[in-house]
């Protein structure tokens, strides 16, 4: 560790690069400060900057509460507090400012910082801790929405790399975390959450979320939930905040799995992709997932060096299950991709995405659901049971596209191993739930879906070679 001394020995003012980290501090009137960067230079520029006022300010005698993200001294005749904003910057504010009153003792002084730190300060957004700061001890000082921030952003991934992994879906748990629970406790101190006081904490978020409905299901409110969980889970190991994970076995809602879902037939299918009023990527991207068993974020990330069009071949070293996949692609698909990548693809780098158009059109993941349904609308398909929202079923969606990928195939005398290989579902469970929907669709004599290049006309009309 390289320390360097500034000023006169009576000023107690040191500065030093801490660790692996290599990020500069300072102590300050005895209490250590971080610099917030690893360039010796501008170290040495915050430090003049923090200490530039330090002379004329002497530090309040008030007995210490505890570590602090703030302050207090006495100026000349009145009181300031010193803090950190959100980007590491030290800074001052006088308590007569905007009082109204007098602050005459410190006693007043303290008691004003503390409110005008937690109103104006904490309510805008935490005062960033630094990832390497995350260890046993800091629970006191860490508040819950600081460390859920380390979650979603990636940091406890990058510092505990063995333990934690990188959130594909972080932007919605962070999307919840903010909405729901941040406003509720986002303010307490990991401390607060040991044993049945987390539990009372957790509930008051339960009690707060909306009721279930059209907008926010039962299932929303276990993500929530599941979010929070996880987030106790981490700050016991690998952050050593808390000594155990304070919610109970069975605390999490109960998920509703009991509403009817539906799949696309395979004549709804052959209509859909022959309506040429649809922008060719989407077809292309329904077709893909109807006849592969995608799921929806593995076939949008899909590049052309995932596939082997040579051999009919797909690889999926990256998705949900974070188990690599191959498998042989359908003759069709094959013949498909090879047709849209020589006339219609946006471009033909192995690096590049596959659904992209000439023009920049793709598939927008959040909308896929509301576009899958107004397509199927506007091909003919009416069939009211892909639209029902009620109590008992939710409409289709493009996930469900998947579902008429396993029933079809089910129903077409395919195996259990033939499908998962393809999914990535990992359990006999998860393909038990189509049986009885793959029975049905024997009795009917629904079919199977028409070969891909064949299904969609503009496909159809040229050729690969």
């Amino acid at each position: 560790m390289g320390t360097k001394r500034e000023g006169s020995p009576g000023e107690s003012r040191l500065l030093r690069q801490r660790g692996r980290s290599k990020v500069w501090t300072a102590v300050v009137n005895n209490e250590e400060v971080p610099l917030g960067t690893t360039d010796e230079v501008e170290a040495r520029r915050r430090l003049r900057e923090i200490t530039s006022t330090a002379p004329a300010a002497t530090p309040s005698t008030q007995p210490s509460r505890g570590r602090r993200p703030w302050r207090v001294y006495r100026e000349g005749e009145r009181f300031v507090v010193k803090y950190y904003d959100a980007e590491g910057k030290r800074r001052t504010h006088r308590l007569d400012e905007e009082a109204g009153v007098l602050v005459t003792t410190e006693a007043e002084a303290e008691k004003y910082a503390e409110v005008w730190f937690r109103e104006n300060i904490e309510r805008s957004g935490p005062v960033p801790v630094s990832v390497t700061r995350v260890v046993s001890g800091d629970a006191e000082r860490i508040t819950f929405e600081q460390f859920g921030r380390l979650w979603t952003s990636g940091e406890l991934a990058n510092r505990y790399p063995d333990h934690v992994k990188l959130k594909r879906t972080a932007n919605a748990d962070e999307g919840r975390l903010r909405m729901y629970v941040y406003p509720i406790i986002g303010n307490h101190p990991m401390s607060d959450f040991e044993g049945p006081a987390g539990v009372a904490l957790a509930e008051k978020v339960l009690e707060a979320l909306p009721s279930v409905g059209p907008t926010f299901s039962k299932a929303s409110r276990r993500q929530v939930m599941q979010a929070v969980n996880r987030l106790f889970v981490l700050a016991v190991y690998p952050a050593k905040l808390l000594s155990a994970n304070p919610l109970p076995k069975g605390f999490l809602p109960k998920s509703d799995t009991t509403k009817a879902k539906s799949y696309v037939y395979p004549d709804e299918d052959a209509t859909l992709l022959a309506c040429r009023t649809i922008p060719l990527v989407k077809r292309l991207f329904y077709g893909l997932l109807a006849r592969e068993g995608f799921r929806v974020s593995e076939l949008l990330s899909l590049e052309w060096s995932d596939l082997d069009l040579e051999r009919g071949a797909v690889h999926l070293d990256q998705n949900k299950t974070d188990e690599p996949r191959t498998w042989a692609l359908d003759p069709g698909d094959v013949e498909a991709l090879r047709r849209w990548k020589k006339h219609f693809a946006g471009s033909r780098s192995p690096s590049k995405p596959v659904l992209v158009d000439r023009s920049g059109g793709t598939v927008n993941r959040f909308g896929a659901a509301e576009d899958l349904r107004a397509y199927l609308k506007e091909a003919g398909v009416h069939r009211p049971q892909l639209f029902e929202a009620s109590g008992t079923r939710i409409p289709l969606r493009a996930h469900d596209l998947r579902a008429t990928f396993v029933t079809v195939n089910l129903a077409a005398g395919k195996t259990e191993a033939w499908i998962t290989d393809r999914t990535g579902h990992k359990s006999s469970q998860m393909i038990y739930r189509y049986k009885r929907q793959a029975r049905t669709h024997a009795e009917l004599n629904l079919g199977t879906l028409k070969p891909l290049h064949e299904a969609i006309p503009e496909l159809a009309e040229v050729t690969s070679t």
